[in-house]
């Protein structure tokens, strides 16, 4: 995940500020219709390649190193082991919690990043294998059903986007595809939908031509990896925002953010900047946000004896897309 730069050290309220209702018609809707479809193929023919490339190049266990298998029974063992029980995490991420210990937004996260996690989700983040995405996509979907609880309502599930350069540099987005996967394997909670409301905001065409010199001549990736908390926030502020209308599936016609209860999915937990960033963006499209999921956290310190279990209800104990 990536980290957000409010001005305020408080959450905005809820509708802070009304969605955009203008949208794309004529010959720009279509072309941005025709750069989706795309990316889709690209990223399509991306998985395809690297199917292919794993049936001819040997391949060793990502975790221990164990010949023929991206990750051996030993080492699926002990990740489902880490990611087993999700637990309350906002505690270890500086932008989600005031220094008085006011929960800024509530997260969850499957797993600390260390040990077979941290390494199975650099390799897919890298590569995309199969094997890593079902073991992945499994804990993420414990992270996400923990954090929803028994909301008794529809909510969309909103990943936080990768960037079209951190696209195209892998050639497909791996949020979504472990999203993807946990939906079609039914992993997700009841009447919990994913839901790709946010993107990142559009850039000039210069600035986004000056950003791709900078990398190339490199001045960096576009990455948050090695960032302080402070450039973390200063980058992430004003990152992204909600679309005024998004596809929901299994509905009809695109829907509106505005009333919507959210909960923010991404892979790591870092300062949480990012994640601020993403609930900003959707609050001020007038959406609901009841808090995060993602797959793993970087911890700050080892949990203490005391610490409890996580609760649906919002009560219980504390645990790099970079968020």
């Amino acid at each position: 995940m990536h980290d957000d730069g409010a001005s305020s050290r408080r959450r905005p309220a809820v509708g802070a500020g009304p969605p955009s209702t203008s949208e794309p018609h004529g010959p720009s809707r279509h072309a941005a219709a025709s750069r989706s479809r795309l990316l889709r193929l690209a990223a399509h023919t991306a998985a395809l390649a690297r199917e292919l490339l794993g049936l001819v190049v040997p391949v060793d266990c990502v975790s221990c190193g164990a010949p023929d298998s991206t990750l051996c029974v030993g080492c699926a063992r002990r990740l489902r082991s880490i990611t087993a029980r999700p637990a309350r995490v906002e505690a270890h991420a500086a932008a989600l919690i005031e220094a008085d210990g006011t929960v800024l937004l509530p997260a969850v996260a499957a797993g600390p990043y260390r040990n077979e996690l941290s390494l199975a989700l650099l390799d897919f983040k890298r590569h995309g294998s199969r094997t890593l995405e079902r073991e992945l996509a499994a804990g993420l979907a414990r992270a996400v059903r923990a954090a929803v609880g028994a909301q008794g309502r529809t909510v969309w599930l909103v990943p936080v986007p990768t960037s079209t350069a951190a696209f195209l540099r892998r050639g497909f987005d791996p949020l979504a595809l472990l999203g993807r996967r946990a939906r079609r394997e039914g992993r997700l909670p009841p009447g919990a939908v994913w839901v790709p409301a946010l993107r990142p905001r559009r850039v000039p065409l210069h600035s986004a031509l000056l950003g791709a010199a900078r990398s190339a001549a490199g001045f960096g990736d576009g990455s948050q990896k090695g960032l302080g908390k402070g450039q973390r926030r200063r980058r992430a502020a004003g990152s992204l925002e909600a679309r005024a209308r998004v596809r929901v599936p299994g509905q009809k016609g695109p829907a509106r953010v505005r009333g919507r209860a959210c909960v923010l999915v991404d892979d790591v937990l870092t300062t949480g900047a990012t994640l601020r960033e993403a609930a900003r963006a959707l609050e001020a499209a007038g959406a609901v946000v009841l808090g995060a999921a993602t797959l793993a956290y970087v911890p700050l310190r080892e949990p203490t004896a005391g610490s409890r279990g996580y609760a649906a209800s919002g009560q219980g104990r504390d645990g790099t897309n970079g968020g």
